[in-house]
């Protein structure tokens, strides 16, 4: 019986198959970082997504950010600095925002009711901006809040006159029937 011999490749054909084999690496490297980019862009196409269209602010605001936030005008004026925020507890949803405005290191200033929705909130940097359509004028007419009492501010006799006065459509809560 012959023995098996075994069969050699010349040098040449050698390198071949290795260039070949390199090249099915290269492919298969090129396809999967491919495939990462498009991954990637599609999360990058769900974060564009989730902001919200009418702020183009992230759908998500930590409270944190807001106390203290000063407020300006469209004409980049100052109107004062968010001192509360009032979130209906049967809902969840801020219903006001109270600004407070005038004075000096908090002596002398008052504050006022706003719908959260009447204000435009944007990005700036890693902050937020907030802007309410107002003046000076408007603001020392607009609804007061004194004191602490936010209680009054969950009845409709109370609220719907400021939804209006900042004409935002008043709309009734789902779970409470207040007359």
């Amino acid at each position: 019986m012959a023995a098996k011999r075994e069969l050699k490749l010349p040098v040449r054909q050698k390198a071949i198959r290795r260039i070949i084999n390199m090249k099915i690496i290269l492919n298969t490297i090129a396809v999967s970082l491919l495939l990462m980019l498009v991954g990637a862009s599609g999360s990058v196409a769900w974060a564009a997504k989730s902001k919200n269209p009418a702020t183009n602010y992230p759908s998500l605001v930590g409270a944190s950010e807001i106390k203290g936030t000063h407020v300006k005008n469209p004409q980049n004026q100052d109107l004062g600095q968010i001192d509360e925020v009032l979130i209906d507890p049967d809902t969840g949803q801020v219903r006001f925002v109270i600004l407070e405005v005038g004075g000096f290191l908090g002596l002398g200033s008052t504050r006022v009711a706003v719908p959260l929705s009447a204000f435009q909130i944007t990005q700036e940097g890693n902050t937020s901006k907030w802007v309410l359509d107002a003046d000076k004028e408007k603001l020392k007419n607009a609804p007061k809040v004194e004191g602490k009492n936010y209680q009054r501010l969950y009845t409709r006799s109370e609220a719907e006159p400021i939804f209006v006065y900042w004409r935002i459509r008043w709309v009734e809560p789902e779970s409470t029937s207040n007359p």
